[in-house]
């Protein structure tokens, strides 16, 4: 009997600790699904990077996710927001996949590789041929820092490249590359984003370890 009382008394406080954790009272904002982003990122050109995913407590489970955010062209910024189990679950393949892409006020909420806004677009830059023959996406000087940005390491578009992404985004699909480069089970993204991967980790983090790195990235 008093193994059960002690264990109730448990558990009452660590649902009281944390509630008073709750990111809500922490300025950690929710996101219940792709549809908010619009909600939380209010510029008018946006791509969404997924960088990384957490999940802390034990009897109950809260879902974060960790994004890069290129807006108004040259500012970009990294940010925590706690998510619904829904969407965590759902995003777990597309570690390094851009979510979310907003320009002149249009929305694109279909997982595809990071940069992909910008790709063919002639304001950003142009296709070149290479000494090889091969067609590829070459950004503007104004721009040569996207692809460290976007975690492409040396790899650059083709066309063949472009086409499979255009293929995709109109039948609604997911686009991993023509070779599934780009997602949780990519060689490039496995490359760029070595964090995520670096022991394939549960992600079982504990709520001062998030907050401690959030803000020493934020402030």
């Amino acid at each position: 009997m008093y193994k059960f009382f002690l264990y109730l008394v448990l558990t009452i406080s660590y649902l009281g600790l944390a509630k008073a954790l709750s990111p809500s009272e922490i300025g950690v904002q929710y996101l219940q699904n792709e549809k908010g982003f619009a909600k939380i990122l209010k510029d008018k050109s946006v791509s969404v990077i997924l960088m990384d995913t957490h999940t802390t407590g034990f009897l109950i489970k809260t879902y974060y996710q960790k994004y890069r955010v290129i807006s108004n062209y040259d500012n970009i910024e990294e940010i925590i927001v706690r998510t619904s189990r829904e969407f965590a679950k759902k995003n777990m393949p597309n570690i390094g996949l851009s979510l979310y892409r907003k320009l002149d006020n249009k929305e694109e909420f279909l997982p595809v590789p990071p940069g992909s806004l910008y790709i063919g677009n002639p304001e950003y830059g142009e296709w070149r041929t290479t000494k090889s023959g091969t067609v590829k996406w070459i950004f503007w000087k104004a721009y040569k820092d996207f692809p460290k940005y976007f975690g492409w390491g040396k790899w650059r578009p083709t066309e063949p490249f472009f086409q499979g992404l255009r293929s995709s985004q109109s039948i609604g699909q997911p686009y991993y590359g023509l070779e599934n480069e780009f997602g949780r089970n990519g060689r490039i993204t496995r490359e760029n984003f070595p964090h995520f991967f670096r022991s394939e980790r549960s992600k079982q983090i504990s709520m001062k370890d998030l907050l401690i790195e959030y803000f020493k990235e934020n402030f």
